[in-house]
């Protein structure tokens, strides 16, 4: 008996494709179908048929189209979106529709107006999605009246602008200049409208102190560190409302550090630095309330256990 393996050989002449899709035809039709012979009408589904079917090339090949048209789709959907945003996006850029025609101020102080206008003129007439907004903001935060600055688009063609203003805290005062700074020493333009009552900060060998609007007057080599702790005593005074029995009129540095200067001129108070305020100033308050001095007199209160009063020298103040 001759085997399956053998008749499959090299031996026997393979049959010929127009075979194969003659013999596919008439299994569809019925003609070789059902176990018993005879066409009943229903295609055949024998294991040996659909072995053949699968082996087939040319069902290989049209197995692999049929699986590549799905990512075709999709890929030609996505280029098709792609290509048409695009060509949305490069049309929107040059409509007019979109330039810029007003531009609304919102929150700025009436000194603020004008600086500010003059540095959106540029933007004026531009298209919105072209409009570099980083570049604008940074552009108004460089006047020195600027703390920070919001820029807000609104559609079709308008900019919000809102302007957070820095609030002037003290007025220092050189041998040679004067500058209005504010809590963070960044001196600030001259304004027009009457400035509030400010505390002052005397600088005394203060000749070599330069600086311009726009920059931190406490970056100054010598006299930097001096003036961060005069802010901070201003900043504690004005947090704890502190009352004294003799008012203040103005803060004072040298040699010895940061002073307060009573308004009648007769008491210095030295307080060195910002650090302990609290036990400093409470040990001078006791101090005045129990003993007041009766001539000019300079009170050393840099060591919060022990207090020294001295009477005032002349080459003081």
């Amino acid at each position: 008996m001759v085997s399956k393996q053998f008749r499959r050989g090299t031996s026997t002449r393979r049959r010929s494709r127009r075979a194969y899709y003659t013999r596919r035809r008439r299994n569809r039709l019925g003609a070789q179908g059902g176990s018993g012979g005879g066409g009943n009408g229903f295609r055949s589904s024998s294991h040996q048929f659909m072995r053949q079917v699968k082996n087939r090339p040319a069902l290989r090949r049209r197995g692999y189209l049929h699986a590549m048209i799905r990512p075709i789709v999709i890929v030609s959907v996505f280029s098709a979106l792609a290509y048409g945003t695009h060509y949305l996006y490069q049309r929107a850029l040059i409509s007019s529709a979109l330039s810029i025609q007003s531009v609304r101020l919102h929150q700025v102080p009436n000194m603020l107006i004008e600086p500010v206008r003059a540095r959106l003129k540029p933007a004026y007439g531009k298209n919105l999605l072209a409009l570099d907004l980083e570049a604008l903001r940074a552009s108004i935060e460089e006047l020195p009246a600027v703390h920070s600055a919001g820029i807000r688009i609104v559609l079709p063609d308008s900019l919000i602008v809102s302007v957070e203003a820095r609030d002037p805290k003290v007025r220092v005062v050189s041998d040679r200049n004067t500058y209005i700074i504010d809590s963070e020493g960044v001196v600030l333009d001259t304004y027009d409208r009457p400035q509030p009552t400010l505390p002052k900060i005397r600088l005394v060998d203060g000749g070599s102190l330069e600086s311009a609007p726009g920059q931190h007057l406490t970056n100054d080599p010598k006299h930097g560190r001096s003036l961060l702790s005069a802010l901070a005593i201003v900043d504690w005074m004005a947090q704890t409302n502190a009352e004294f029995p003799t008012p203040l009129d103005h803060v004072r540095i040298d040699a010895s550090g940061v002073v307060l200067v009573a308004t009648s001129g007769r008491l210095d108070i030295i307080l060195g630095d910002e650090r302990r305020m609290d036990a400093k100033m409470e040990a001078v308050r006791s101090l005045l309330h129990a003993n007041p001095p009766e001539d000019r007199s300079t009170i050393d209160a840099r060591y919060t256990d022990i207090l020294v009063v001295r009477a005032f020298e002349p080459d003081e103040g």
